[in-house]
């Protein structure tokens, strides 16, 4: 079985949310042993070195992978790519399909179509599904799985509730419009995968399809974790994702006082990708986290010896859908977390059994000083994450549930050239 897999962003390394579950993905299709081969086509807008990919295909077995298409992803810093993107919007592609249109990855996708041996096309993301017209015009029997990370309406419902004036209309117009496209991409593929129960209920009552959760894998390390020798907590994400900026504009603003007036000596690094710099190479630090025992790093190559140093993971997050990631590499790092509702969305968790969770300022505040105070409450917590991550992130369970999706409809059937099946 061949398998063709289209996704909006080169996974390697997987530094972020998104190329972590994507990896992931590939690495349980190649795990299962009716798949002889996946062919990955993505897109970057930062260039990837011939090494990179060759590291990622010694990574994953199996897959060959074919140098990303160049494509600006953030608007902000191609503007030339806003004309395009504002005539596709008119013609009626809402902006989270209409920002991945790329006629070089269009005309890549259809090379790639052209390999009579190709059972499968999973389209990792909801912007890929803009290819789907091509997709079925050129081998319009050839099954199709698109893989959901997010709802992704909901990002754009969530913008439209706390916005205002006209930046609340465009939201609304543009939600509307996401929905009816995210309607209409789940109900044309063959089989739909999400990476959480919560969003599996939100595709059936938006489009009335089936949903097979597919969890991230992770598990757990193994190993002593000594304690750091002083009190100093870490923050892993994007930084520039919206509820994760949300989440630490708060968490500065309003918990991290609180903390410090319990805990004077503690201090906190927030890591992570996707930070601006300055022309002189200089992450710009928002204002908001600017405070005192918060400095912000922004991308490390390696976590682990923040990880080390690290009493705890904090983990604010204000709104968003599918899975924190960050929470699970928590889990696995051995590391205690305190995060937001939000931040605990989509995941099986309950206070103070494998997180301690708290939806207030207060609240927050409290577990934190409860966490840094109560060694047998972390040496708990972290097993109980880890207990987690082999329940429910093992790959024997991500494999069960990939095979239910992709089914003996998939694994037992080759698409003859002529469009039949053998």
């Amino acid at each position: 079985m061949r398998v063709l897999f289209l996704t909006t962003e080169f996974p390697w390394p997987a530094t972020s949310g998104g190329p972590v579950r994507t990896l992931s993905q590939l690495e349980m299709l190649a795990a299962l042993p009716e798949i002889e081969r996946i062919v990955l086509l993505s897109v970057s807008e930062r260039p990837v070195s011939a090494a990179q990919c060759e590291a990622l295909a010694e990574a994953v077995p199996k897959l060959a992978v074919r140098a990303p298409v160049f494509h600006p992803i953030h608007l902000w810093r191609s503007p030339l790519r806003v004309p395009r993107v504002l005539a596709l919007r008119l013609l009626g592609v809402p902006y989270l399909a209409a920002k991945w249109d790329s006629p070089p990855l269009r005309e890549s996708i259809r090379n790639e179509l052209r390999d009579p041996a190709l059972d499968v096309v999973y389209v990792d993301h909801l912007g890929m599904a803009r290819y789907l017209p091509d997709i079925r015009g050129a081998r319009p029997s050839l099954p199709v799985v698109l893989d959901q990370h997010n709802v992704e309406s909901e990002f754009f419902r969530q913008f439209a509730e706390s916005g205002s004036g006209l930046a609340r209309q465009i939201a609304r117009a543009e939600w509307r419009a996401s929905a009816r496209f995210e309607k209409r991409a789940l109900q044309s593929v063959d089989a739909v995968v999400c990476i959480s129960r919560a969003d599996a209920d939100v595709f059936e009552r938006l489009a009335r399809v089936r949903a097979h959760v597919v969890p991230v894998v992770m598990e757990p390390e193994r190993g002593n974790h000594p304690p750091p020798g002083r009190l100093h907590f870490c923050y892993v994400g994007s930084l520039r994702w919206r509820p994760n900026v949300a989440g630490l504009d708060w968490f500065c603003q309003e918990v991290w006082a609180r903390i410090r007036a319990r805990l004077p000596e503690a201090t906190m690094e927030i890591a992570g990708v996707d930070l601006a710099t300055d022309a002189n190479g200089c992450l710009v630090v928002p204002d908001a986290w600017k405070v005192p025992g918060v400095e912000t790093v922004g991308f490390l190559e390696d976590l682990e010896p923040l990880h080390r140093r690290s009493l705890a993971m904090l983990a604010p997050v204000l709104g968003g859908s599918g899975v924190r990631i960050k929470v699970l590499e928590g889990f696995r790092a051995g590391l205690p977390i305190v995060t937001t509702p939000d931040g605990a969305s989509g995941l099986a968790l309950t206070d103070g059994v494998e997180a301690l969770i708290a939806d207030d300022a207060d609240g927050f505040c409290e577990r934190v000083d409860r966490l840094a105070r109560d060694e047998d409450l972390r040496a708990r917590l972290r097993h109980e994450g880890a207990a987690y991550l082999e329940q429910h992130h093992s790959p024997a369970v991500a494999q069960r549930a990939l095979r239910a999706a992709l089914g003996e409809k998939f694994l037992s059937l080759r698409e003859r050239p002529d469009g039949g099946v053998k």
